[in-house]
């Protein structure tokens, strides 16, 4: 099953600027360069992501979407948004374990006035 969210979200993120080798950079993450490492939700939910199941790049025009699938504690599931030209996260989707996720892009239009705490 699968939720539809679409809600801005504030998320800790560590942002890259070169390939390390440790181990918590894997194979193929260089060119993605973030991670995200809490989402923090408006009703006052934390998410700990525990793995970035996959992530991939997506041109709207000039600006640069990125998404992520993200594990939770609690084997919980997202799909996840950072769009980097209004430099907003957006939790879009929340789905079961069982569910693959769907490699085909998905479209996202981030409507946003560029207010702090703006009314949606």
């Amino acid at each position: 099953m699968q939720t539809v969210l679409k809600e801005k979200v504030n998320v800790d993120a560590v942002f890259r600027s070169f390939k390390d080798n440790s181990k918590t950079t894997h194979s193929g993450w260089e060119h993605k360069r973030i991670e995200p490492r809490y989402v923090k939700r408006k009703n006052r939910e934390v998410l700990k992501v525990q793995e970035v199941r996959q992530s991939y790049g997506q041109r709207k025009g000039k600006r640069l979407q990125v998404h992520f699938v993200i594990h939770c504690e609690g084997d919980r599931y997202f799909h996840l948004v950072y769009d980097a030209d209004k430099i907003i996260w957006i939790l879009l989707y929340e789905f079961d374990d069982q569910m693959l996720f769907d490699e085909k892009e998905v479209n996202v239009e981030i409507q946003w006035d560029g207010l702090s705490g703006s009314k949606e």
